[in-house]
């Protein structure tokens, strides 16, 4: 994976508000395996 790739849920994390299924674009990667993830409605 890189940045601005599109990806989506493949579990329900409730206590974040996010539902599996949900789409994100990576916006960072701090390490190898660790992104941050932005998701909006």
């Amino acid at each position: 994976m890189k940045l601005l790739d599109v990806v989506a849920l493949t579990e329900d994390l409730p206590e974040l508000g996010l539902h599996r299924g949900q789409v994100g674009t990576i916006v960072e990667e701090y390490e190898p395996g660790v992104f941050e993830v932005e998701f909006s409605n």
